[in-house]
This record gives structure tokens, C-alpha cells and sequence, in this order.
């Protein structure tokens, strides 16, 4: 069971913060693209490119991000070169769609399994939270549930539960997660089969650790 790009799409990501005293938290997002924007002779390292017939030299394509809150007056910009841009939608992405209540769990969407524009799928993944939550964090996260597909094609699922959150080894910014449970060969029909699979893992969790504590 692979959740890894429901995690990259929740976690590792960073606020743009306001002031403190800010009274209207909101941001104004633009940008602006200079497709010949000319590089400054002391304002940066030489250009040397490696492709012998590179045409740009000294000009390149600059993209600046400007994330603007006009009530506290803070402004964020952010530009560099060779930038890729693109629109798309949070069914595509992942983040940003509402959580659903299912098998007593908050299930957050991860981006569709095979990464189709035409194929109208839904989340290939789902994280699983015990409360509702504005931005998940690793400590919110209990469970996690992923597509795959059976013997004959069709969708299937399976879980982990009870993860263990540790820096990547790879440089990604989102943790890496070791589940303590995982279901195994055992696959599930549906989604609300699996988030109840889920439950079942860290009530059985919660109440070994409330058995202990009062042994103690």
C-alpha cells in the first residue's frame, strides 16, 4: 500500500505567514513573467550554460510570485529561472478538496492513481485523521488508505494504520511513514471498508495503551 503522493500533496508544504496583529489574513496571489529579462553583470555567478549553441547568454526567463496581504502589509515575493507553469485543479492535485466523515475517521484526498486528463477518477489515495483539521500535520494522521487494482482490473484498497514519522532519506520534504499496521494481502471493496479497517487498528491502539497505564 503506497500513500506517498497523498503525503507529498498534504505534508512537507509551509504557510506564507502573516504579522501577528494582522486584523484580515488574507492573501492576494499574482505574477509576473519577463521572458527576456537581462542578467546584470555583478548580479549573479557567470552564465555558463552546457548546451555549446544555448542562445540566451546573458538574458533568461524570470517568473516573480508576489503573495501580498494588504492588511498587515506584508509581501512575499518569489522569482527564479527556467520556471514551469501550469493550471490545474485540486482534484489533480490532491489538496485543497474538502475532508469526509467515513467509518468514524476524516478522510483527506490524495491525487487520482494514474494521472489521466481524461480519466474523471477520484483520489487514488486518502490520509486518515481522527478530527477535522484546516491543514493535516504528521501528528494528525492515524491511517492511510490506497488504490490499487485486482485480478481483473477493478479498484481495490488497502490500509496502513498508526504510522511512525521520520525525516526522508531521499531529501523530500514530506516525512516518511512506518505503519505499525498494515493490511496486508487482506484488500478491501470500498473506501468505507477500509477507513473502518482503519478505526478498528487504533481503537484496539488506544485502549491497549489505557490498559497499561492503569496496570501501572
Amino acid at each position: 500500500m503506497s500513500a506517498s503522493d497523498a503525503l507529498a500533496a498534504h505534508l512537507g508544504w509551509r504557510p506564507f505567514r502573516h504579522r501577528p496583529d494582522c486584523a484580515k489574513p488574507v492573501w492576494e496571489v499574482d505574477q509576473q513573467s519577463d521572458p527576456d529579462a537581462r542578467r546584470s553583470r555583478r548580479g549573479g555567478p557567470e552564465h555558463a550554460c552546457p548546451n555549446e549553441d544555448c542562445g540566451h547568454s546573458s538574458h533568461y526567463d524570470r517568473v516573480t510570485v508576489r503573495v501580498l496581504c494588504r492588511s498587515c502589509g506584508t509581501v512575499h515575493l518569489i522569482s527564479g529561472e527556467e520556471h514551469t507553469s501550469r493550471t490545474t485543479t485540486t482534484a489533480s492535485t490532491g489538496y485543497g478538496q474538502p475532508p469526509k466523515r467515513v467509518g468514524g475517521l476524516w478522510l483527506y484526498p490524495g491525487p487520482p492513481l494514474l494521472d489521466l486528463s481524461w480519466e474523471k477518477s477520484g483520489p487514488g489515495a486518502y490520509l486518515c485523521s481522527l478530527e477535522k483539521v484546516e491543514r493535516l500535520t504528521d501528528k494528525d494522521i492515524v491511517g492511510a488508505i490506497g488504490e490499487g487494482r485486482g485480478a481483473r482490473g477493478g479498484a481495490i484498497w488497502s490500509a496502513g494504520a498508526l504510522p511512525t514519522f521520520r525525516p526522508s532519506v531521499t531529501g523530500r520534504p514530506e516525512p516518511f511513514p512506518t505503519w505499525a499496521r498494515g493490511s496486508g494481502d487482506t484488500t478491501f471493496k470500498t473506501v468505507a471498508a477500509a477507513a473502518k479497517w482503519v478505526k478498528a487498528e487504533v481503537d484496539a491502539a488506544t485502549a491497549t495503551e489505557t490498559t497499561e497505564d492503569q496496570s501501572q
